[in-house]
């Protein structure tokens, strides 16, 4: 039986682990203004669009439910990791304080999980199994 498609399935799997349960609590924390400014802060509105991130993330989100299905690393010429980084820029350049300092101690982080990995599914499986995010 597939597993239905919400977010509540990659919570239920990231809580299964201290670093998880720190990874969910990072999202908590900015989720709401990343959200706005995605929506309504015109930069940030137009380098999500420009750099394909709906598309990303439709890929991303896939990839988390079905054991062989990987997300892409390219949409139209921009790469994944062009999309990070200038989404890291443009979230540093307009958001709060405490957005600027956590995106500047997991941008890398982040950068190299979507470089070393296949998968959502694969990430969570790193993040529940190592260390890798702990010590913020």
């Amino acid at each position: 039986m597939p597993t239905p498609r919400k977010l509540e399935y990659f919570e239920d799997q990231l809580k299964t682990s201290f670093i998880g349960r720190e990874v969910l609590e990072v999202i908590r924390q900015h989720a709401k203004e990343v959200m706005y400014l995605v929506n309504k802060n015109r930069p940030t509105m137009v380098c999500w669009q420009r750099n394909y991130g709906p598309g990303f993330i439709k890929s991303i989100v896939d990839s988390g439910f079905e054991e062989d299905v990987e997300f892409v690393r390219e949409v139209k010429g921009v790469t994944l990791e062009t999309l990070i980084l200038n989404m890291a820029e443009v979230l540093q350049d307009n958001g709060t304080l405490e957005l600027k300092i956590t995106i500047g101690q997991y941008a890398y982080r982040v950068l190299r999980m979507a470089r070393e990995s296949r998968s959502l599914m694969e990430i969570i499986e790193k993040i529940n199994s190592t260390e890798l995010l702990h010590h913020r």
